[in-house]
């Protein structure tokens, strides 16, 4: 958002004109006009000075200051393009990284607990091994976790214990985040290029020293390879539907891509200039003059992880190039959009000039006529040749007046059409986030069913009161790294609950889950499949010390050698303040950082239920009337419309969710939401 006009958005503004179409049209008309003007002028004051010459010097001087009023206009024009164009770019910027930021905070706390796993801890124990076992192993964690291109464990020696990605196989490190890792207590974050990625490129790797319960001294280390170009493509698929005619990049700390949407136009490997100084700056991208918007990441839940950018770059044809803006009301518009006084002013003290300009040329007419009768002859002649040039004056007055009115008009239409489409943008990109954070939720649940203590001791025919608090002490330490659970819980094949990782529901032992999520749970038979409860009240979520209703993901425990599901683990997802803060990450602020006055949104299914809303007139759970337009959406579509409440008006863009990655794209799960956000105009 351009928040004042300062020095360097002056200066952009007359470097990037020649490329405003509308810019040069509105110059050539009004030249034209002017031309015309003048001529008339001219004229008047040669065959009718004798007689006028006073309302002659009075059109003069009301062509100036039409031509202080018609460069004001352009003026304003020209702003408000280059404010459209940056606002288009900058959530394209800061949603990349603010995504990105967002799933790098949960591989911080996968490869955390990843590495206190009882099979990885025996294996590197034992020495020699089962090594197809542990692969096996591994290779069901990234079967859930789909988001890593490797796996490697390796022992304090550097030396590869195992690995997965047989196509690029590494049998030793001598990367110093070897030692780096062995000497933290923490994870160690590193992105560069490394010998445990052989292929030459950066690769961002999260490891964790591996220590047995209860000692210092670590056994090896773990190694999560992040699959940051199959990250990058989907997100950027994602945002070709919005910025098609923008390239999107990702820069490491000096400005270097690592990853393009447009390698030919904007290929990685390249610096490119970040000032952080403004919201904008103007570059080459493709040989051509162009836009360039660059923003950090804020962080996440106090992870900031790499130092990366975003960058968005549109060229100035693209950027400044004619939009459709069909089907729009433009009398609704200048009467309720908040920005159009702005424009209106300038036409307004046009249409007073031009008023004044035509009750003189009316007081001319007068005078001619009574001059006409008892005159000079050649006052005479004056005061008959007066009328045609005061007439041809009052009709350039109402082309004058028309043509702001026309720029005017054309420029409202087009930065509402702009706010249309950040509208749905912003919809579109905030149920991708919620897909992203929910696909998760899937994986958590159904690799933590796989911990071979829970499989044991479920299948046993009770639970001892050692082994509960074996099975309470695991999930209260998984809960303690996935903050974003109110409460996990494990029940026994008769859906009746065992155990759970806060100690304030541990009350609820030997309640029945009657649910139908449960009832598939237990029905289940391949520990790749997980069943998800309706987005209902429940018991099990009570934040506020009241039922509130959440999502709760289950996936069954198969015993240890196979066969029926023993039972199940329940993930009860903190749904009030999580869905809350996608809503909020993505609402369009101020300049002071504010979320803007009026701008609102909300998750809502297909069916009607209320998932969460920005604002208290609607409480999750409760049923709402959605447009048929909005239902016919299919997924990953969207659709926006202006709408006027007390006299206020607002784009509002509604957005289907797509999945992420298998998630709602492989059959198991379906479940469309749809995100609307309303943005004030």
């Amino acid at each position: 958002m351009l928040c004042d006009l300062d020095s360097h958005t002056k200066s952009a503004v007359e470097k990037l004109i020649p490329f405003m179409p509308e810019i040069g049209r509105c110059r050539t008309v009004f030249a034209q006009l002017e031309r015309q003007w003048t001529w008339i002028a001219l004229t008047g004051k040669i065959n009718c000075n004798a007689i006028a010459s006073t309302l002659f010097d009075f059109i003069f001087k009301t062509r100036d200051t039409f031509g202080l009023l018609r460069h004001d206009l352009t003026g304003m024009l020209a702003e408000k393009l280059l404010e459209k164009a940056v606002r288009e770019m900058s959530p394209v910027a800061q949603v990349v990284m603010d995504i990105i930021k967002r799933n790098l905070y949960e591989r911080t706390a996968d490869v955390s607990f990843l590495a206190t796993d009882g099979e990885i801890i025996r294996f590197l124990q034992e020495g020699a091994g089962d090594m197809p076992g542990m692969r096996a192993r591994l290779q069901a964690y990234r079967a859930k976790y789909s988001v890593y291109r490797d796996i490697l464990v390796l022992d304090p020696q550097g030396r590869v214990r195992v690995q997965l990605d047989a196509a690029r196989p590494v049998s030793a490190s001598h990367d110093p985040l070897i030692g780096q890792t062995l000497a933290s207590q923490d994870f160690v974050e590193t992105f560069r290029p490394t010998d445990l990625s052989p292929d030459g490129n950066a690769a961002l790797v999260y490891s964790h020293a591996i220590r047995a319960e209860g000692t210092a001294a670590p056994l090896g280390v773990l190694c999560l390879v992040f699959d940051m170009e199959g990250e990058a493509a989907d997100l950027f698929s994602g945002m070709a539907r919005f910025a098609n005619d923008m390239a999107v990049l990702l820069l490491d700390e000096r400005g270097e891509a690592f990853a393009s949407s447009n390698a030919i136009a904007a290929p990685v490997g390249r610096v490119y200039h970040c000032d952080s100084a403004t919201s904008f700056s103007i570059t080459g991208f493709g040989g051509k003059t162009s836009l360039a918007v660059s923003r950090p990441s804020e962080g996440y839940q106090g992870y900031t992880g790499q130092p990366w950018r975003a960058q968005v770059l549109c060229s100035a044809q693209s950027a400044f190039a004619d939009r459709p803006t069909d089907g729009l009301d433009a009398e609704l518009v200048r009467r309720e959009a908040d920005f159009s006084a702005q424009l209106t002013s300038i036409e307004e003290q046009a249409s007073d000039v031009m008023g004044d300009l035509t009750l003189a040329a009316l007081n001319g007419q007068i005078m001619a006529a009574r001059q006409s009768g008892n005159a000079r002859e050649d006052e005479r002649h004056a005061a008959q040749a007066l009328p045609p040039i005061l007439d041809a004056v009052r009709k350039m007055c109402v082309q004058m007046e028309r043509e702001f009115h026309r720029f005017t008009n054309g420029l409202l239409n087009t930065v509402t059409a702009s706010r249309l489409n950040d509208a749905s943008f912003l919809a579109s990109i905030t149920v991708e986030i919620m897909d992203r954070n929910l696909y998760e939720r899937a994986n958590d649940c159904r690799w933590w069913a796989l911990t071979p203590d829970f499989r044991k001791i479920l299948a046993q025919p009770s639970v001892s009161r050692g082994d509960l608090a074996r099975l309470e002490g695991v999930l209260e330490y998984i809960n303690s790294y996935y903050t974003v659970y109110s409460n996990l819980f494990l029940y026994n094949a008769h859906g009746v609950i065992v155990a759970c990782s806060r100690p304030s529901e541990r009350g609820r032992y030997g309640e029945q889950i009657s649910e139908d999520y449960v009832r598939r749970t237990l029905a289940l038979t391949d520990s790749n499949d997980f069943a998800v409860s309706p987005f209902r009240v429940t018991e099990l979520y009570r934040p506020d010390g009241e039922a509130r209703p959440s999502y709760i993901y289950s996936a069954p425990v198969l015993p240890p050698e196979g066969g029926a599901a023993v039972g199940g683990i329940g993930i009860v997802f903190d749904s009030l303040p999580q869905f809350e803060g996608m809503l909020d990450d993505t609402l369009p602020r101020d300049c002071a950082g504010a979320v803007l006055k009026g701008a609102a949104g909300f998750f809502v299914e297909a069916g009607g239920v209320v998932v969460a809303s920005s604002t208290p007139d609607m409480t999750p759970g409760e049923n709402c009337r959605l447009p048929a337009e909005w239902l016919a959406l299919g997924q990953g579509e969207c659709a926006s419309h202006l709408e006027s409440v007390d006299g206020v008006l607002y784009a509002v863009g509604c957005a289907c969710s797509r999945g992420y990655r298998e998630y709602k794209r492989d059959g198991r799960y379906a479940n469309d939401v749809l995100c609307v956000m309303r943005l004030p105009i």
